[in-house]
């Protein structure tokens, strides 16, 4: 029975287009002057039944009132949220151990957005818990060596990642360049061995 009474009364459940249609009606009914009443043959009508449009006046305020504090409240908490996974964001990005470095170097060396990275990876899964990079996708594919997903970087980890974050020079020599790829995950290196098997069959 209490579970009854709390879907009956979940205000998050009632339309809030329906209430301020029934506010607004009501305040039509209330405040315009008589004559508008008188014009619209509703005069009688308001003598009748003018308790009960107070009534309904009163109940659609305080329901709109409510609704109105808990939208502003939920704002500020999505808005403090997002500034405290922004200021995590830029705090990890400035101490990422090496395993972290090589795998954000793989978006830049394979220069794409998103990336096919194993699901089950203790870097990957550290960086979403970080919140820099994200699985933008619900949809993966079975590897030989395990289960892919779509994964990108967050806007906030795009916008401030700087290359020497990532020890990743932006001219690099020839023994740079030799050890960014000896340092590749090993699910990277695997992967691209396996693209150019297939690739190379044509």
């Amino acid at each position: 029975m209490e579970k009854f009474f709390e879907k009956l009364f979940d205000i998050k459940k009632i339309p809030t287009k329906l209430i301020f249609v029934i506010w607004l009606s009501s305040v039509l009914l209330l405040f315009v002057p008589q004559r508008f009443l008188t014009e619209l043959n509703i005069t009688d009508f308001l003598k009748d039944y003018g308790k009960y449009i107070g009534i309904t006046f009163i109940i659609s305020s305080a329901f709109l009132l409510v609704t109105l504090i808990s939208f502003v409240s939920q704002h500020f908490s999505r808005n403090n949220y997002r500034n405290k996974i922004k200021k995590s964001i830029l705090r990890d990005i400035m101490y990422l151990d090496n395993h972290e470095k090589a795998l954000l170097r793989e978006f830049y060396i394979n220069g794409k957005h998103t990336l096919q990275l194993p699901l089950d990876n203790e870097t990957v899964v550290g960086l979403v818990n970080k919140h820099i990079i994200y699985q933008a996708s619900g949809t993966g594919f079975t590897f030989l060596h395990g289960i892919y997903f779509p994964y990108s970087m967050t806007e906030v980890a795009v916008e401030n990642l700087k290359f020497e974050m990532i020890d990743f020079p932006t001219e690099p020599t020839e023994d740079e360049k030799r050890r960014i790829l000896n340092e590749r995950p090993t699910w990277a290196k695997e992967k691209s061995l396996r693209e150019d098997r297939i690739n190379s069959r044509w």
